[in-house]
């Protein structure tokens, strides 16, 4: 009996010994764990698209095409990307704000509706129906698949040594990280489909800006350091 259960014991500690050792040497499992991730946040933030009775959920029935959320500066960003579109810049002045003075569109997130602009080119080359009420409608979804990646590589890049041990737990409180990003509500509502916000590009910058940076601080060549404070700048 004794015989037994010591042979079970050494056949759980070698195979746990060989699953170590392969989270170890293969790292292609993290590439697949985060794109399962990737694909539930993307499921989540898409539902809105989904069909509800013949018609996705952010459907106008009296234009027959996509429409926003309920939200009020996604509109203001979609009419300005629609001017863009149209004259190919975004008009200095805006007339429909601060009437009968304007509002100038150079002082406050010019930025933003230019991205959704490229969004709409990007997507024209897939999609030949596509319009720039659908632009705005992924634009979030878009960003937020940007900002997960960039975050992952953010919080690995933190715990991440030299030694193999370090890289699997930096691989693992990454993926971990990424699982809560991806469902925490404040993070949620602001990028998904239909809320083209400045919070979904304003995330993107951020974890990009901030991965540079630490890539930038631990990087031992100046050259490649400055290179990279630059773009983190």
């Amino acid at each position: 009996m004794e015989e037994n259960n010591l042979a079970e014991n050494n056949i759980i500690e070698e195979r746990e010994k060989k699953f170590f050792e392969f989270l170890k040497e293969r790292q292609i499992w993290v590439i697949g764990v985060l794109i399962v991730a990737l694909i539930l946040g993307i499921y989540i933030r898409t539902l809105p698209m989904a069909d509800h009775g013949g018609h996705p959920g952010l459907w106008d029935i009296t234009t027959n095409t996509w429409t926003l959320g309920p939200d009020l500066d996604p509109w203001l960003f979609l009419r300005q990307a629609k001017s863009i579109v149209e004259k190919g810049y975004l008009p200095k002045i805006d007339y429909m704000r601060n009437v009968p003075l304007g509002f100038d569109n150079s002082i406050e997130v010019p930025l933003l509706p230019r991205m959704i602009d490229w969004t709409y080119q990007i997507a024209k080359i897939f999609k030949i129906d596509a319009n720039v009420e659908y632009a705005g409608v992924i634009f979030p979804v878009i960003m937020f698949a940007l900002t997960i990646l960039f975050f992952f590589l953010f919080v690995r890049e933190i715990f991440i040594k030299k030694d193999k041990e370090s890289i699997i737990k930096a691989n693992i409180i990454a993926l971990i990280s990424t699982f809560l990003m991806i469902v925490s509500p404040a993070f949620l509502s602001r990028t998904v489909a239909g809320i083209p916000e400045k919070e979904s590009a304003g995330f993107f910058f951020l974890f990009l800006a901030f991965y540079l940076f630490l890539k930038a601080w631990k990087s031992k060549k100046l050259m490649v350091s400055v290179i990279l404070a630059v773009l983190s700048g």
